[in-house]
């Protein structure tokens, strides 16, 4: 037999040069929630790192990180909205998947007009079910819901955004 044509090196998966909306938003929370683990100086560098074993080419990882970073950006405004709606619920009682799923669907309600509100609670919850526990879809429903009672989208002026 002749091993010449045999290689040693394992074929590589080939770079992916799209992402959907639902794998741009399962990105984004992954890296919230591994960076929400570090200290601030490490979490651009953890960030970096997650994102660049994902099998996307270099311009969609970006794409990933830019949206990551318009979130993170985002924290000081969107979770005195989820605290304030989260009835007995301290911010640092939730659980990391679902605070991080409520931030990005806040995010999208209220900073991305391009993404549908119903859409932004649909996906949040949806995500809920595959990462968080038993309870966590209705506990993320029921608090976006709150959200947008206590802050209708039209609340939320240009000029805080």
């Amino acid at each position: 037999m002749d091993n010449n044509n045999v290689s040693v090196v394992p074929e590589q998966e080939e770079l992916r040069t799209r992402i959907t909306a639902h794998e741009l938003r399962r990105h984004t929370f992954v890296t919230l929630f591994l960076t929400g683990f570090h200290e601030n100086a490490e979490r651009e560098e953890m960030a970096r790192r997650y994102l660049s074993d994902l099998p996307y080419v270099p311009e969609v990882q970006d794409r990933i990180y830019a949206r990551y970073r318009q979130v993170a950006e985002k924290i000081g405004r969107i979770d005195p909205m989820i605290g304030k709606s989260s009835h007995g619920w301290n911010l640092r009682r939730i659980g990391k998947v679902e605070l991080n799923l409520m931030r990005i669907a806040v995010f999208e309600i209220y900073f991305d007009e391009e993404i549908p509100r119903e859409v932004a609670i649909d996906e949040a919850v949806e995500l809920g079910k595959r990462y968080g526990g038993e309870n966590s879809p209705a506990f993320i429903n029921g608090i976006l819901s709150e959200v947008m009672r206590n802050y209708p989208p039209e609340s939320v002026t240009d000029e805080a955004k």
